[in-house]
């Protein structure tokens, strides 16, 4: 009876002894599959700058480090992100991707996708010509707001021409230049692309046609809106609206006079010049 027992204990132990085995095998398999996962990375594109939305992916970004491959945990690799610069070049971002951010697919749009992924919905893209001289274009970027002003002859009129701001706060997409030949000379020419509603398109197509449109650069975070009546010569040259009948006269300041008191004796008089 007491050699069963013993035979009893001995078989329990060491199956014992092989269960703490099989579970003291099994943790470090699993902790070591854990470390291997954390220390494992995959190669993947990323921006090492703040990549504004609307920017087309192109060899110069990769030359000059805005976007770069780095090793990432491929543990926590995002869907959709791009392992090599092939495949992302040529691609055009939907959204702002900031430094440090993978460049993913759900964020890109193919190549040629142009202004189109930067349009607001119910917005269109239409391009204004800006002279190089007389407006601002040479100092605008893409995000910059502007002021349309338009400078023509109402209907009506007898060449009284007058300026006044047609739109306001309008959002610029981009800014192309190109040269072109005027009298016989090369001269620099450049295109504002504005984002306009459907009724502000109809409006800058009038102010294009009618009239010299110049655009007036916004400080950055001024949202309000100026009202305007426009201004001809007249408010120019401080020219004073005649009444009926009457003659117009333009404001002139009278010189003021200089007044001294000349004492001789006991006379007493007041001289002025």
């Amino acid at each position: 009876m007491q050699n069963r027992l013993k035979i009893a204990l001995i078989v329990a132990v060491f199956f014992g002894l092989i269960a703490a085995y099989g579970i003291y095998n099994f943790l470090s398999q699993q902790r070591e599959a854990a470390e291997a996962l954390k220390t494992a990375t995959e190669n993947i594109v990323v921006a090492a700058k703040d990549i504004p939305s609307g920017s087309t992916i192109n060899e110069n970004m990769v030359k000059d480090g805005t976007v770069k491959i780095v090793p990432w945990p491929k543990g926590s690799v995002p869907a959709g992100a791009f392992t090599s610069m092939e495949k992302v070049t040529g691609k055009t971002n939907k959204v702002k991707v900031l430094a440090g951010e993978p460049l993913l697919e759900s964020r890109l749009a193919g190549e040629g996708a142009g202004l189109t992924v930067r349009l607001e919905p119910g917005k269109r893209a239409m391009a204004v010509r800006v002279d190089e001289i007389i407006g601002v274009s040479g100092f605008l970027v893409p995000d910059d707001r502007v002021d349309v002003i338009i400078t023509t002859v109402p209907a009506g009129t007898q060449n009284d021409r007058v300026s006044k701001i047609v739109l306001q706060n309008m959002r610029v997409l981009s800014v192309a230049q190109n040269v072109e030949q005027k009298d016989g000379k090369p001269q620099l020419a450049r295109s504002i692309t504005l984002e306009v509603t459907p009724e502000e398109s109809e409006k800058l197509s009038l102010a294009s046609q009618e009239g010299q449109v110049v655009l007036a650069l916004r400080a950055l975070g001024d949202d309000s809106l100026a009202q305007t009546r426009g201004s001809n010569k007249r408010d120019l040259l401080a020219i004073v609206t005649p009444a009926k009948g009457g003659i117009s006269r333009p404001l002139i300041r009278e010189p003021e006079k200089y007044r001294i008191e000349v004492i001789q004796g006991s006379d007493r008089k007041v001289v002025e010049f």
